[in-house]
């Protein structure tokens, strides 16, 4: 019996060439491509005088995924405020909810603002540099009326909820629903945005706020361990051997808001 040892040995070949070279093909290639930036609008604290307050400012996000999973995130931070009105507060990332390898938060920069000397520093901890602006702290827009607004594509709806406690404290509650039309901000149907707040006179504050939107999911922003005692003075201080890069002169004014966190 012969053995048919030819056809055998070039197909082993043919596949060995093959092989070979899709091994050394080169990779495909492509410009980088990254993830959008994810942020949330944190709790806004104005420079009221006379009014002190230390909190740990607290946030959670709970992001539902069209198969109705959900994403869950938590942030804390350091906010105070002294009796001239000065401000300090962290910025922080974001951790998972549950958190299994016990991801740390980062704070990746410190804010003073000071109204009296009208300059507000974002400090960054790690690299011990802060860039110096001009205060500003924009004037509150007057409410918008509810009903139909300018834009022709979204309605007002505000109900007083009327006055409560938290913390102690006496807040006024209140709701706002936005109402976006279908076809108006290129959504098929009609979305709802609606905002509870908790609003303290004394402080000048909204100790709570609660998002629903479904472009954004659900977001709780509130003060925990809220205290009405004056920090320290130091806290609301630059640390010592910290850079200062002065923007005054150019021209650069920092706008005292809530800005974002990650």
């Amino acid at each position: 019996m012969k053995l048919h040892r030819e056809p055998v040995a070039r197909a082993f070949l043919a596949f060995f060439f093959a092989a070979s070279a899709f091994a050394q093909a080169p990779a495909p290639t492509h410009a980088p491509d990254f993830r959008a930036p994810e942020h949330i609008a944190p709790l806004d604290f104005p420079p009221k005088p006379n009014a002190p307050f230390m909190a740990i400012a607290k946030t959670l996000w709970v992001q539902t995924l069209p198969d109705g999973s959900t994403v869950t995130h938590q942030n804390e931070r350091v906010v105070a405020r002294d009796m001239d009105g000065r401000i300090f507060q962290e910025r922080r990332t974001f951790t998972p909810v549950p958190n299994p390898d016990n991801e740390q938060s980062i704070a990746y920069m410190s804010v003073y603002s000071d109204p009296l000397k009208h300059t507000i520093a974002n400090c960054n901890p790690n690299l011990k540099v802060c860039n110096l602006f001009d205060y500003y702290n924009p004037v509150t827009a007057a409410e918008a009326p509810a009903g139909l607004q300018p834009d022709k594509r979204t309605f007002l709806t505000r109900e007083n909820l009327g006055v409560d406690t938290f913390d102690d404290l006496e807040v006024q509650r209140s709701r706002e629903i936005y109402t976006f039309f279908s076809q108006t901000i290129g959504n098929t149907k009609t979305i709802l945005r609606t905002v509870e707040y908790w609003y303290s006179p004394q402080l000048g504050v909204n100790v709570q706020v609660k998002r629903h939107d479904p472009r954004d999911g659900d977001q709780t922003l509130w003060l925990a361990d809220l205290t009405l005692s004056a920090p320290d003075a130091a806290t609301l201080d630059i640390p010592q051997g910290y850079k200062i890069i002065d923007h005054r002169d150019a021209g650069s004014v920092g706008v005292a808001g809530p800005g974002k966190d990650h």
